[in-house]
């Protein structure tokens, strides 16, 4: 059973094995999605679930494409 309290707050961005095998490519994936959320203002809380493309785009186009789906 989840507990989930409505006073959340942050982001959380989740890569599967199938998405990037490696853990250091997950973690890498990891912290340029984080870097472009904690750059625009978003809600207070947010999960995002890349696709395996990400591994291959630069941080300028993941924060166009999020700044895009999100406003």
């Amino acid at each position: 059973m989840a507990i989930i309290s409505k006073d959340a707050r942050g982001y959380a961005v989740v890569i599967p094995k199938k998405v990037a095998r490696l853990s250091v490519t997950r973690h890498a994936i990891k912290r340029r999605v984080l870097a472009a959320l904690r750059k625009l203002s978003l809600p207070s809380s947010l999960i995002l679930f890349p696709k395996a493309s990400v591994s291959s785009v630069s941080y300028q186009d993941i924060y166009t494409e999020i700044k895009n789906l999100l406003s």
